[in-house]
C-alpha cells in the first residue's frame, strides 16, 4: 500500500500538531510544578508561624498557672480574713 501526497501531508500536519501539543503540555507541567513549589513554601512558612504561636501560647499558659498559684491562695486568705472580721470581731462588740 503506497501513500499519496495528500495522505503524507495529513500525516505531517498531525505530527506537527502532536509536537505542538506535547510542547504545550510540558509548559503546563512546568507551570504546575512552579505553583506547587510556591504553595509548599507558603505552607512551610505557615507551619513555622503556627509553631511560634504555639510556643507563645504555652508561655502565656505557664505564666497564668504561676499567677494562679499566687492569686487563689491570696483570695482564700482575704475571704477568710473578711469573714473573720464580719462574724467574729463585729460579734464581739
Amino acid at each position: 500500500m503506497s501513500l499519496n501526497d495528500p495522505q503524507l501531508d495529513r500525516i505531517e500536519q498531525l505530527l506537527r500538531e502532536g509536537n505542538q501539543l506535547r510542547s504545550e503540555a510540558i509548559t503546563l507541567q512546568q507551570q504546575a510544578i512552579a505553583l506547587q513549589s510556591s504553595l509548599i513554601e507558603q505552607q512551610r512558612a505557615n507551619l513555622e508561624r503556627a509553631a511560634q504561636i504555639n510556643e507563645q501560647a504555652l508561655s502565656v499558659q505557664s505564666r497564668a498557672r504561676r499567677i494562679q498559684l499566687v492569686v487563689i491562695p491570696a483570695l482564700v486568705i482575704l475571704i477568710g480574713y473578711a469573714s473573720w472580721i464580719l462574724f467574729f470581731r463585729i460579734g464581739v462588740r
